[in-house]
């Protein structure tokens, strides 16, 4: 793997109470006291940080296929060598970083398993709009998923995104959802925690809070939304609209606030801690996700597990991580029913909160790192037990 952004950090997490021993190749420093770190199961090798991708946001990375390819290529060194002393059982790399294993798979030279994660903004339209992604990156990504064994996504719609995807590549499609700490974000937080937040912010007790999250980027379409703000405080006056998080599009829905003359209802944090998200979960009433491709769906996830309604596209994943029968997802070419489902979740708390209970239990059961880190050792196992 390269960066460890935020799949990659989670994957391991999952995997760190699974008692296997974990070796990652990376160009991401940790800090010293980071709780990975001090795993005696978990062994990190850390690669030059220029050979990897930059920036700030996956979706922002200048993905050089050049750099991966010598992120590639100094990770199967690290193999190498480390195969000499270690009996690794398996390879598994986080897309384009394992270019240069499935070329040794495909020479005959790699006799593990090797399986790649297809995951993440690569496959959300950059590779059709190559808006971001440069030219040959799509080719290096059809193929790794040529020639690995298996394939690890958390849907199909990522991979039907890849032009020209070799055929009968569904064969090798495990389907693992993302893992998250769903535990965490369902523990309800301290009174003085929430108070101390939502006078941080100036969100006022006893109005309904509705929650954007970004990073705001064109395929999340968050900017767009913003239009249907006034129409809501109109038939729900007693909103707050409370915006958090970074990203390019930051300045244009700062814009459209001012325009739209709502800046009195809309709270804009920028970038905020990991500690204060879980409190924004918390004070807020729901999640807008109107997100036109989903990759992972965090934002969604963790939503659900702190008991938060969740009103999202009904597209892939979105309507794969939200059951369709809690009523919260709206068809694609009817954007305004986003209205319709604000005032329905908001004057129906009751039948809402007995939703949000089974939609906070299925965040429990089926994302949680305790399950996700389970299940991807089941199909470890299973794989390497297949290609004996």
């Amino acid at each position: 793997m390269a960066g460890l952004r935020r799949y990659v950090y989670s994957l391991i997490q999952a995997l760190a109470n699974q008692n296997i021993e974990i070796h990652v190749a990376t160009t991401t420093e940790l800090s010293s006291d980071d709780e990975l770190m001090n795993r005696e199961n978990i062994h990190f090798y850390f690669l030059p940080e220029q050979i990897s991708a930059r920036g700030a946001y996956s979706t922002l990375t200048n993905f050089n296929a050049r750099n991966h390819r010598k992120f590639s290529k100094k990770a199967l060194e690290v193999f190498n060598e480390l195969s000499s002393e270690i009996d690794i059982s398996l390879i598994h790399a986080m897309e384009v970083a394992g270019h240069s294993f499935a070329i040794a798979k495909k020479k005959e030279e790699l006799t593990i398993p090797f399986v790649v994660s297809v995951h993440g903004a690569v496959t959300t339209g950059n590779l059709k709009t190559r808006l971001w992604v440069k030219r040959p990156y799509s080719k290096l990504l059809r193929r790794i998923v040529k020639y690995c064994d298996k394939i690890i996504t958390n849907s199909m719609s990522l991979l039907e995104k890849i032009k020209r995807l070799p055929s009968r590549v569904e064969e090798k499609v495990v389907l693992v959802q993302h893992p998250l700490n769903c535990k965490l974000f369902s523990q309800i937080p301290k009174i003085e925690d929430t108070e101390a937040f939502r006078d941080k912010y100036d969100l006022t007790q006893g109005k309904t809070i509705i929650l954007l999250q970004g990073p705001f980027i064109t395929r999340k379409s968050q900017h767009e939304v913003v239009n249907y703000f006034p129409e809501i405080l109109l038939r729900c006056p007693n909103t707050n609209f409370l915006i958090i998080g970074d990203g390019p599009l930051l300045k244009v829905i700062k814009e459209r606030v001012v325009n739209l003359k709502i800046d009195d209802a809309a709270i804009i944090t920028g970038y905020i801690k990991d500690e204060e998200l879980l409190l924004a979960y918390h004070v807020s009433d729901i999640l807008l996700y109107p997100s036109k491709e989903g990759s992972f769906g965090i934002p969604i996830i963790e939503a659900m597990a702190s008991g938060l309604p969740v009103i999202a596209m009904d597209k892939p994943p979105m309507n794969e991580i939200l059951p369709p029968d809690y009523g919260w997802l709206y068809p694609p070419n009817k954007r305004e029913q986003i209205i319709d489902k604000v005032l329905e979740i908001v004057h129906n708390k009751d039948t809402i909160q007995e939703i949000t209970f089974k939609s906070q239990n299925h965040a429990l059961k089926n994302y949680d790192y305790s399950i996700t880190g389970k299940n991807l050792v089941k199909t470890y196992s299973k794989i390497i037990k297949e290609l004996e």
